[in-house]
């Protein structure tokens, strides 16, 4: 498994980060979390291990209100499938439930999704790192993404590339993969779909969906080309 990120430079989320803590309880299987998990915070089953976070930073909050409605606009518009967000819980085995930050499934694979969340392997998982989470998503929940064969994995640290992490499914493990010389990063798991990853860290503010949408539109290949 690669551990380093695209940039090459140490993982952390910024030099000046404090770990806050999570709440944990005790073990309890898949079935267990489903009945007795809280609706009304985050909450996760780490290898039996309940896990609560703490609330979210404003920061990583306008990342993933940025990141839904780009993917979400785009996969709307192509008609591919369906996009979540945080507290769609997904069961990857009898003691994992993740409720990863944003999630793809494909249209030919809806059936994985019922009324309680998903079961089975998102097709792209998005996890945008925070302090008290971090560990967990670089660590238990990558393996648990990477073993229930999710195409496509990515960590974004808010504070900027150096902590950030790609990564695509072959041969039943993750590789890493980086940004093209200009920047744009190529999705496998959703046909079509790039960031220019230049995007996530805005000096002031988020480039409009709109414009990204029409940026993301005129990169495509013409008939016959691949990206």
């Amino acid at each position: 498994m690669p551990a380093k990120p695209f940039g090459g430079m140490p993982m952390s989320l910024t030099p000046t980060a404090s770990w806050s803590r999570v709440e944990i309880a005790e073990r309890m299987s898949a079935d267990e979390f489903w009945q007795n998990a809280p609706d009304d915070r985050k909450a996760e089953l780490i290898k039996g291990v309940l896990i609560m976070p703490p609330p979210p930073l404003d920061i990583h909050e306008r990342l993933f209100a940025f990141l839904f409605r780009l993917l979400g606009a785009y996969v709307e518009i192509h008609d591919l499938g369906d996009v979540r967000g945080s507290r769609t819980a997904v069961e990857l085995g009898p003691d994992q439930v993740y409720e990863p930050d944003l999630l793809f499934v494909a249209r030919e694979r809806a059936d994985i999704i019922g009324r309680r969340g998903i079961v089975g392997a998102p097709d792209l998982v998005v996890e945008i790192l925070s302090a008290g989470t971090a560990a967990y998503d670089r660590g238990e929940k990558l393996r648990g993404y990477e073993q229930a064969g999710v195409r496509e994995l990515w960590l974004i640290d808010p504070y900027g590339p150096a902590g950030t992490e790609f990564y695509q499914l072959a041969n039943g493990r993750f590789t890493s993969i980086a940004p093209d010389s200009l920047g744009w990063l190529y999705a496998t798991a959703v046909p079509g779909f790039r960031i220019d990853v230049n995007w996530l860290w805005p000096a002031t503010r988020f480039i409009p969906v709109l414009a990204a949408l029409s940026a993301i539109a005129a990169t495509q290949p013409s008939k016959g080309e691949t990206p």
